[in-house]
């Protein structure tokens, strides 16, 4: 405990009181009439500092530096049918951010399901059309904030330079233990569908292309919770350090948070891309995608601006050791973050982060046993 004033307000023994990138459509360009086979898909994808060649990190005006983030995908491609098959991929994803104020550092992991039921409506050599749709869940696991600096003036926790610390009054008078609950724990969840339709043509020198149109729809569940922010005792509020009071302070920083209640992301997407072989080993993809976004119950900050657009462009080299085989080195930029593309991550705190390209790389590879 530091020499400064430190208020801790004791719960219940205070009268009063009251009691925390991956894409499964990535492979399309594969998706080639006649020959649909069961695969499997590996990818690993990675961002730090070093990598951070669009300057993403220097661009971003806040007091948060992204340092680290990256993610492992598993997808399964079943065709069922001659007109039917489906994709099915799990994504684990892992982020740090580094601070100049408390908390200095955040680690936060998340998850997401998403399967796609695909239907060709025709298939010819040169030519095909089919229809998609969707369902995903994701999940950010929670994160304990223990402290949380607020304009200079810090709340927490158990941290030693806490201005304003919370005790569990139960087990103060019941073990006499001092146990301080952090400033903040959240988590939040995302529910979603989405629709589209795919073209796939063979141009001159038997490039291969695509062009689809997709909308997504998904809800955002950001929920958190903070004994600090939820103190109604009238003296308690009335507090005054360092030219705050908590009263004030609370109303704020509510203000700040994202929303607690649920809201609607749509997203329509525009996409063409092609496939071109080098070889018999060697072949090049590359996508562009291009989103336009809108909210519904969706409650802004004043504050910030938001974003409702992203394009997105995907790269990948490929090798072909073998029939059954394919490694790939993929890089993708965006000009806007991940807006679109990972709904869960936009809110009315985060989306200073948007107005910044994004970049990372990823390395993977598909098996195909039956090839």
């Amino acid at each position: 405990m530091n020499n400064a004033l430190k208020l801790a307000f004791a719960i219940p023994a205070l009268a009063h009181t009251a009691s925390g990138m991956a894409d499964i459509e990535f492979s399309r360009p594969l998706n080639i009439p006649g020959q649909q086979q069961v695969s499997a898909q590996v990818e690993f994808s990675y961002f730090d500092l070093s990598f951070d060649l669009l300057d993403y990190a220097e661009k971003i005006q806040s007091r948060s530096k992204p340092e680290q983030v990256q993610g492992l995908s598993l997808s399964l491609h079943m065709p069922v049918s001659q007109r039917f098959s489906f994709n099915y991929q799990y994504t684990d994803t892992f982020s740090r951010v580094s601070r100049s104020a408390q908390p200095y550092e955040l680690e936060t992991n998340g998850f997401e399901h998403q399967l796609q039921l695909n239907y060709w409506l025709n298939r010819t050599p040169r030519f095909s059309t089919f229809l998609h749709a969707g369902l995903s869940y994701g999940k950010q696991k929670p994160v304990e904030i223990d402290c949380y600096d607020y304009s200079d003036l810090v709340l927490g926790g158990t941290c030693e330079e806490a201005d304003v610390q919370l005790l569990d009054g139960k087990a103060l008078i019941n073990e006499g233990k001092r146990i301080y609950y952090p400033a903040l724990t959240t988590d939040a969840n995302t529910l979603g569908f989405s629709l589209g339709a795919t073209l796939t043509n063979k141009w001159i020198g038997d490039i291969e292309a695509y062009q689809r149109l997709s909308y997504e729809q998904t809800e955002v569940n950001v929920g958190y919770q903070s004994e600090i922010l939820n103190v109604t005792d009238p003296f308690a509020l009335g507090i005054s350090y360092k030219g705050y009071k908590l009263g004030d302070v609370i109303t704020e920083l509510r203000g700040e948070l994202p929303q607690d209640t649920p809201w609607t992301e749509r997203a329509w997407s525009m996409e063409i891309g092609a496939k071109r072989n080098f070889g018999t080993h060697f072949f090049v993809t590359g996508a562009l995608r291009h989103y336009a976004v809108s909210r519904a119950d969706y409650v802004p900050n004043p504050e910030n601006e938001d974003f409702t657009r992203n394009t997105v462009l995907n790269l990948a080299l490929w090798f072909v050791p073998t029939k059954s085989l394919k490694v790939y080195l993929r890089g993708e930029a965006t000009t806007n973050n991940v807006l679109g593309l990972e709904p869960i991550a936009y809110n009315r705190k985060s989306n200073k982060f948007f107005a910044h390209p994004f970049g990372q790389l990823s390395l993977g590879f598909i098996i195909s046993p039956f090839d």
